[in-house]
């Protein structure tokens, strides 16, 4: 072939690679971006969308427009079921949690999701009993809101992703519903042992390890903004502190830590309580403690209730749902108020300890895990 038509060939050829390229990265649509082509067998489960959920999950909001939305880390991403909540609220709702998210994360998610969801009228926001400060979000909104559209047709990840997504329909489960839910290590057994890892890593009893130890100045700007925000767009908002199993309330009364979190609980609680708006509103609940969910027996098998001791399941998740939006009696836990804190912390002191005194199995459990003699 002469060189002139070997360039003809070429300048050809490479535009025609690159739309057969586009068209199948296209129709496999590997990281749920598009979400219009569905086909057994072929591209229904999307392997690869816990990769690059960050990037499109912003698109899925702003397309759907839900109307109610669920944010936190991978707590809330695996233990709060959209397809639940959404009766529940009488409209339509999308789980924007993220696995691995922090709380700068979370905030900037939030104003987001205020900002480009003009349905939103509830929020359901995991949290944990430590600083929640502010941070410019300006850049994360830029990208989350213009995202690089050529990378999932034409980038050579998408297009790796897209072969692997159609060899790998049959080999991997669904990480991930339409509506957000995160299925994580969910059904899989070893649950004890992830029990066993997780608190190998927690150590509540030393300060700035990830346990039970409170700020020394509690900084929560940042949630009051959240708050603050909610209430002038007149949307209603649900705290959640995120619950744990008994075990690891457990470790900090035996550390001697847990009256920190009631500490921090209470100031979040009256800045919640002192935002509270006209036609809004913001209700902060808890459900840790020593009933028969955070008590559920741990072995081998997968858990009823929790997949380690932090990430509940959903069936947990929509036990607390019903609670916070009235569909049940407060049976596992209940609103936070200035009024009821001292009473909720004195009841889970006394259910506490006629827990360990009727389960002595329960501690021996707990130091066999952590390795050390009952």
């Amino acid at each position: 072939m002469s060189n002139k038509r070997y360039v003809v060939a070429f300048f050809l050829l490479f535009p025609a690679a690159l739309v057969l390229i586009a068209a199948f990265n296209r129709l496999v649509d590997p990281f749920w971006y598009y979400r219009d082509i569905s086909i057994p067998g072929f591209n229904q489960v999307k392997t690869k969308f816990r990769r690059y959920e960050r990037h499109v999950k912003p698109e899925i909001l702003v397309r759907e427009q839900p109307d109610a939305v669920i944010f936190g880390s991978s707590y809330s991403e695996i233990g709060f079921d959209p397809a639940h909540l959404s009766p529940l609220i009488g409209g339509s709702a999308y789980n924007f949690a993220l696995a691995g998210a922090s709380w700068n994360r979370v905030y900037c998610d939030t104003q987001f999701a205020m900002r480009y969801d003009r349905k939103l009228k509830w929020i359901v926001l995991g949290i944990h009993p430590k600083s929640m400060p502010e941070r410019d979000c300006r850049k994360d909104l830029h990208e989350m809101r213009h995202p690089d559209e050529l990378s999932f047709l034409l980038s050579a990840d998408a297009l790796k992703a897209s072969l692997e997504t159609v060899f790998e329909q049959r080999k991997d489960p669904p990480s991930h519903t339409a509506q957000g839910l995160y299925f994580y290590t969910r059904g899989k057994s070893g649950t004890a042992d992830r029990f066993r890892q997780f608190l190998s890593v927690h150590v509540p009893c030393i300060t700035g390890r990830g346990g039970a130890s409170v700020d020394a100045k509690l900084d929560l700007k940042g949630l009051k903004n959240v708050l603050d925000e909610a209430r002038m767009r007149h949307v209603s908002v649900r705290l959640v502190v995120y619950p744990r199993h008994a075990m690891l309330v457990e470790r900090e009364y035996l550390c001697g830590v847990r009256q920190k979190r009631w500490e921090a609980l209470s100031r979040i609680v009256s800045m919640a309580e002192s935002l509270a708006g006209t036609g809004t509103s913001v209700e902060v609940w808890d459900f840790e403690g020593f009933h028969r969910i955070a008590t559920e027996r741990i072995s081998e098998a997968p858990g009823v209730f929790w997949q380690d001791p932090a990430h509940f399941n959903y069936e947990y998740g929509n036990i607390m749902l019903d609670e916070m939006f009235g569909r049940s009696a407060a049976l596992y836990g209940a609103r936070l108020t200035s009024k009821n804190m001292a009473a909720r912390q004195e009841a889970e002191r006394s259910a506490r300890e006629a827990y360990v005194r009727l389960h002595p199995g329960f501690d021996r459990q707990l130091m066999s895990l952590l390795g050390q003699p009952g």
